[in-house]
């Protein structure tokens, strides 16, 4: 046998061991899945009357949530109808609030990530300060499952437009 034949026997051989190897990970991976497909089912089976009592109550706070939201705007907007000109003030005061609070967003999370929240709060210094900031109020970056920058500067907004709003709303009279 030459060179070449033993170089081919070889490589023959290296694969054999290298299937046998690849088919015996996949029948222990199977029976890894199949295991914990099982234990998982079984959990699922042992609590299934706890799981169905908190599906139930989700299901009937969603409903009272839904009921009183529906309530709340019905009361806004008898409210809007019955003083056209505080609701004009109302909303322009939270427009002009929420914009400028959107326009200062960068600054307010450069100062959260300086008040130390964050992953990194307090150690980081301009734009990497105001995005780990503004993440920080958005519930963490898109990464891991948050709404991030852009979450955070419409938390930053949106929270200083409704307080706009309120004050303006508290200090307007009512249409006589």
């Amino acid at each position: 046998m030459g060179f070449w034949g033993f170089v081919g026997k070889a490589t023959l051989a290296t694969a054999k061991v290298t299937g046998k190897v690849a088919w015996g990970t996949t029948k222990v991976a199977t029976k890894v899945a199949v295991g914990t497909t099982a234990v998982v089912a079984k959990t699922i089976y042992d609590n299934r009357e706890g799981i169905s009592k908190v599906a139930g109550t989700t299901a009937v706070l969603t409903g009272k949530a839904a009921l009183g939201a529906a309530k709340l705007t019905g009361k806004a907007v008898v409210a809007a109808v019955e003083n056209p000109g505080k609701a004009a003030v109302v909303a322009a005061a939270a427009a002009a609030t929420g914009g400028l609070a959107y326009a200062a967003a960068p600054a307010i999370g450069a100062a959260v990530s300086a008040a130390g929240l964050g992953v990194a709060g307090g150690t980081l210094s301009g734009a990497a300060a105001t995005s780990a900031g503004l993440a920080a109020f958005g519930g963490g970056s898109l990464a891991s499952g948050g709404l991030g920058m852009a979450g955070g500067s419409a938390l930053v907004a949106g929270a200083v437009a409704l307080c706009g709003g309120a004050i303006a709303g508290a200090l307007t009279p009512d249409d006589k």
